[in-house]
């Protein structure tokens, strides 16, 4: 009976240990399969971007296009420009340079960019003098038309007239 069991037993775990290794062997084909087709699909995600980046290039040289792919390629233009700025932002956040060769972060005291070895030009720091009066002049203008909007829409006489009488109420508590 123990020989039965024993025997059973041991069909049982060798039918279980080749079901297990048919499906390994699925699941690792499947991989395979999935593997290429993103590789696959990397390639032409790759080759739609060179082709707009040759469209692009194009549109850089003067070559006339409609006014659909003129207008996109505007629109990256201003977007490079936009991401330059806040490229520049987040290095000036962090008290580094940006490489004008390989766009990597570097220290602002680097004469020299770690990554690519190109020569980072220094940047001088505006003064704070200079910039204080800059924001100062800056603030002058936009505080004034404020004032007249606020004094022009109310008449002079009724804003003594409201503070008067508030004025002599608290003069007659005390």
């Amino acid at each position: 009976m123990a020989d039965d069991f024993l025997g059973s037993l041991g069909k049982t775990l060798k039918k279980t240990v080749g079901s297990v290794g048919k499906r390994t062997d699925e699941f690792v084909e499947i991989q395979k399969i999935r593997s290429r087709q993103h590789s696959l699909e990397d390639q032409e995600e790759k080759n739609y971007q060179d082709i707009g980046q040759i469209i692009y290039n194009r549109f850089l040289n003067g070559e006339a296009f409609d006014e659909t792919i003129a207008g996109l390629c505007k629109d990256i233009i201003q977007l490079e420009k936009d991401i330059a700025a806040c490229r520049d932002e987040v290095a000036n956040r962090k008290g580094q340079n940006i490489c004008p060769a390989c766009d990597a972060f570097a220290p602002k005291e680097a004469a020299f960019c770690m990554r690519c070895g190109a020569p980072i030009p220094v940047k001088e720091e505006p003064k704070e003098a200079e910039f204080s009066d800059v924001e100062e002049s800056a603030e002058e203008p936009a505080e004034e038309p404020a004032q007249e909007a606020v004094t022009e829409g109310a008449p002079e006489e009724e804003v003594p007239a409201q503070e008067a009488p508030a004025a002599e109420t608290e003069t007659e508590n005390v």
